[in-house]
Order: structure tokens, then sequence, then C-alpha cells
């Protein structure tokens, strides 16, 4: 048992006793921060940051009034199911995902594919709407409808076109932290997800480490690459279905 584990456990066993909702805040704080970063490459323009930290607490709160020791599941592992919950409902009501998401995400892919053979570069949120005939906003929801998948449940699962799971990018781009047995669970499929990562165009490589490696946030990516947090959006929205393709096909 961790160190949070144990002083949430203490506290919530003292909860009889006049322990306040504050002390679990001050406790889980830090965790409930690392997840709105993780989450925060799927946030709508609408949303930053604060918001999501804001629904983690009232998700924690949640959590703290409706546990139950009976149910066999420790507090934490709970507490973290509804906080990430609250944060990815959130997201969810600021730019919810139309039933044509998939089809819309295919004409978004066919456009950039296009426009990136006739200018040579990667393009503009404005150039895709306007060859689209939609607005920047809806390029924009199409990318964060796409991005949220990615980081649903898992935060760094690589989604099928049907949705469902495949590889895992932790596995590759692991944290410093972990042991090599809670990375390596799959040695084929590392491989073939190391080798898919190589094939991708450098800029998006790079996102891919700060993001998930050095775990910045999308603004913070943005700053360093000098580029707009929309553009992020862009990237890692690109670099997930690129690898994606890349697995579906490795002669590619």
């Amino acid at each position: 048992m961790t160190m949070l584990e144990r002083n949430a456990k203490k506290i919530y066993e003292e909860q009889d006793q006049g322990v306040s909702s504050e002390d679990m805040i001050n406790k889980y704080l830090p965790l409930i921060k690392k997840l709105a970063r993780k989450l925060s490459i799927a946030l709508p323009p609408s949303l930053d940051e604060e918001d999501l930290v804001g629904s983690g607490i009232i998700g924690l709160i949640e959590a703290w009034e409706r546990y139950e020791k009976s149910r066999g599941v420790q507090f934490s592992t709970y507490a973290t199911w509804r906080i990430k919950g609250a944060m990815i409902d959130e997201i969810r009501r600021s730019s919810p995902a139309p039933r044509s998401f998939f089809s819309q995400f295919r004409q978004l892919h066919e456009a950039e594919e296009k426009l990136r053979q006739s200018l040579n570069r990667e393009p503009e949120k404005e150039e895709l709407a306007s060859a689209l005939g939609w607005s920047p906003s809806a390029v924009e929801k199409v990318w964060t409808n796409y991005n949220l998948m990615t980081v649903i449940s898992l935060e760094k699962v690589i989604m099928s076109s049907e949705g469902d799971e495949n590889l895992k990018l932790e596995g590759v781009i692991a944290s410093p932290e972990q042991t090599p047995e809670e990375v390596f669970t799959d040695k084929e499929q590392i491989a073939l997800l190391a080798e898919a990562l190589d094939k991708l165009p450098s800029r998006e490589k790079l996102m891919l480490s700060l993001f998930y490696y050095e775990e910045l946030t999308k603004k913070e990516i943005a700053g360093l690459m000098k580029v707009s947090a929309a553009r992020i959006s862009q990237l890692h929205a690109r670099a997930i279905e690129r690898l994606r393709d890349i697995l579906a096909d490795p002669e590619s």
C-alpha cells in the first residue's frame, strides 16, 4: 500500500471521529492534478485544467460519501475511478460527440491528407475548416473527441476505429517509476509499437514523448514547440491515427 493509500485509509477510518473531507481533498489533490494533466490533451477551448481539477474534487467528495468498505475495493481505487469519471463527464458536457463522429473524423482525416500533399506541410485549422465547409471550432471539436477516446479509462490506449482497446503507449513511453513487470506485459506488442513510433514524423514523436513521458500539459507543449494549443490537439490526434494505421499494416 502506498503512502497516499495509507493516509486515505487512515482518514476514512477516522471519518466518524470528525475528520473533515478537506483533509481528504488535501491528501488527494496531487492525484487530482495529475489526472487533470493527463486529460488536458482532450480539453475543448471552453475548458482548462482548473475546471478539471474542480470536477475531480467533486468526484472525490462523491467517492468519500459513497464508499463502502464491504465492497472489497480499496478507497484509493474507487476514488481514482470517481475522480476520472467526473473529469471525463465535464469534457463530454462541454464537447459532446455526435453520432456522426467517426464519419466526421474520416472526412477530416482525408482533408488533412489532401492538404498536406498540396501544401507540403501540416494544414492549419482554418485551412481544414475552409476545405470541409466547417467552422474552425467544428474542426477542433473533432480533434477533441478523438483525443478523449484515447485517454478514457487508460489514458494511453490506442483505439481502433470501432473504439476497441489495442496497444498501450505506456509500454514504450514509460514512466521512470514503472517496473519492468508493469511495462513489458507483452514484449511482442511492445516491439510492434516501438517500431510504429519510430515511423512517426519527428514532431509527432516529440509531442508524444513530452505528453506521455515528461507529462507536460497541452499548453506547456505548445509553448515549447512554439505552436498553438489547437495544433497540439491536431498533432496528438494525427499521431494516434497514424500509429493505428501503421499497426494495422506494418509493411506500409
